[in-house]
């Protein structure tokens, strides 16, 4: 381990992960960091690659095509201040996707990578895409912004950067259902940049991460959400795939024989000790 001194590029967030009750339409995704860069998914984000996958109601594929999110807004940077444009046509389209999905009780496989800032940030999904029917209320008409509350979800990976042999994830295979109460899911990443070192001698610079969880009951008015919050190390961890030199091994080697060695001789001490034990002639009887 070493402080982490080097410029390293941005830092790719690799995300596999179902929702069984969350349209896909219904839900958002949006990356946000502490520099002020803000990213979704309906607003024509160059470095979000996700891909949404629609579901029936008993988790089944719904056909071959991928759900594409209509790009209803538009994130405009004008002198330090962002403005968001909405395209009245694709938003309309959007609200008519989420009351048909929702109607079909349909779910959500979300898969792909996103490039984010070296900073800390928030993985935010969430079903609070109606954010534009709320601000122009006039859109709806005799249509409805379905409510969704259930947020029960699998993750099947979460990683940063790519794979090396023997990386382990603690959230794949993490599953949480939502019972009766409606709940928010929040987990708190401490990533470490990691350089593995292969026995090839080819350097993969990746990350690993450990966890923590918290689960809060969702409060009246708000809506669910999962949220991954990242931050990384200023550590980076080193890892050698190379097989230990001529002289490492004879010491290993060393250490194992004079172990076995040890312990026979105690052995051997303890066996002769029960053995002349058993064998020792009781002694003879005293006269009365």
């Amino acid at each position: 381990m070493s402080v982490d001194l080097a410029r390293r590029h941005a830092l790719t967030i690799n995300v596999d992960i179902t929702f069984p009750s969350v349209p896909c339409a219904v839900l958002s995704i949006d990356v946000l960091d502490i520099s002020g860069t803000a990213e979704n998914d309906a607003s024509f984000a160059h470095h979000m690659h996700v891909h949404k996958m629609r579901l029936d109601k008993d988790g089944k594929q719904i056909g071959k095509a991928e759900y594409h999110t209509p790009q209803s807004q538009q994130i405009m940077d004008t002198g330090g201040e962002q403005l968001v444009s909405v395209n009245i046509q694709e938003a309309m389209q959007h609200l008519v996707d989420m009351e048909d999905e929702a109607d079909h009780h349909e779910g959500c496989h979300v898969y792909g990578t996103m490039d984010v800032k070296r900073v800390a940030g928030r993985l935010h999904m969430s079903v609070h895409q109606n954010m534009v029917f709320q601000m122009l209320p006039q859109l709806l008409g005799t249509h409805h912004i379905p409510k969704v509350l259930n947020m029960s979800h699998v993750i099947k990976h979460l990683g940063f950067g790519p794979f090396f042999p023997g990386q382990y994830n603690p959230l794949d295979g993490y599953v949480r259902v939502v019972g009766k109460e409606p709940y928010n899911y929040k987990y708190f990443l401490k990533v470490v940049p990691t350089e593995f070192y292969s026995r090839l001698g080819k350097v993969t610079e990746t990350h690993q991460y450990s966890v923590t969880e918290y689960a809060q009951p969702l409060q009246r008015g708000y809506a669910p959400a999962l949220d991954v919050h990242y931050d990384l190390s200023p550590i980076v961890m080193t890892i050698n795939e190379k097989p230990p030199s001529l002289l490492h091994f004879a010491v290993r080697i060393c250490a194992v024989v004079g172990g076995a060695f040890a312990i026979t001789r105690w052995a051997d001490r303890w066996v002769d000790w029960l053995v002349r034990m058993a064998t020792k002639p009781a002694p003879p009887a005293q006269p009365r």
